[in-house]
């Protein structure tokens, strides 16, 4: 796990990041994703050591790209771009047919060079410490570690693939799944409440509630064309400067019900 720790380091250094606590349980999830063969990581070496990475999330014949960092120090020599061509190469080998991945906003451009399209913009919002008051009902919020089977299809509508095994691999390493049966999840990962996937907006704003309840402090929003933004009328979200990234695709569209997301889990690193 010695270079999976080192890449992981490479990763925060590269955008001048404090090592996270949970740096630990991280390396465990990837290990984890890396033997399920859903994850598969490229790396830069010089003189035997790390100085670049990026990694590739497979979903059938839909890929994610993530991780791409490189040493400030050996910046400008093609190096990102070497390490980007080589996991879009590993794609398509492995049959995929859409990429996708999210870009900060000066890093667009670059993507855009080999064709990727600008979807919608996402961003980091710092969540309200309290819950929502909200009317009493017969709502049974529920907390499981197992993925259920409608929750899987759910998402799977929602984002157009599926990935249920990613999801329950994070829920094994430590993520708490917040259910509403057969009308929507949550996960919560540390402080991060994301993804949030719902039927419904009062479904969203209870699992959302119960998120803060157990000690989520942020989320991120995708502020495609169909996000219910009356979400914003029931909690006091404060947006963080700095923090906006652009979903972006290369290759084939993918259907998804895009009023059903609420919430991603991840983004760009920097």
């Amino acid at each position: 796990m010695s270079e999976l720790h080192d890449s992981l380091i490479v990763l925060y250094r590269s955008f001048n990041r404090k090592i996270p606590p949970d740096l630990k349980n991280q390396e465990k999830l990837l290990l984890s994703l890396i033997n399920y063969s859903i994850a598969k990581f490229q790396v830069a070496e010089e003189n035997g050591k790390i100085i670049g990475l990026g990694a590739l999330f497979l979903f059938g014949d839909i890929c994610s790209l993530g991780y791409m960092a490189v040493l400030p120090e050996v910046r400008r020599k093609g190096l990102g771009t070497s390490i980007f061509s080589k996991l879009v190469e590993i794609g398509r080998m492995k049959g995929c047919k859409t990429f996708m991945l999210y870009a900060s906003e000066s890093g667009a451009p670059i993507y855009h060079k080999f064709g990727f399209r600008s979807k919608y913009a996402t961003n980091l919002y710092s969540l309200p410490k309290r819950p929502s008051p909200l009317q009493e009902t017969n709502i049974k919020v529920n907390c499981t570690n197992i993925f259920p089977y409608w929750a899987a299809l759910i998402d799977r509508n929602a984002m157009g693939f599926d990935r249920s095994e990613f999801l329950q691999l994070k829920i094994n390493h430590g993520s708490i799944l917040i259910t509403i049966d057969k009308e929507g999840f949550a996960l919560l990962s540390g402080s991060r409440l994301g993804p949030v996937i719902s039927k419904n907006i009062d479904t969203a704003v209870y699992l959302i509630n119960e998120g803060i309840k157990l000690g989520a402090s942020n989320i991120i929003v995708p502020k495609h064309s169909h996000f219910p933004i009356k979400i914003f009328d029931f909690f006091n979200l404060t947006e963080r400067d700095s923090e906006s990234n652009i979903k972006m695709v290369y290759g084939k569209e993918v259907t998804q019900i895009l009023n059903h997301l609420y919430a991603l889990g991840t983004y760009a690193k920097g």
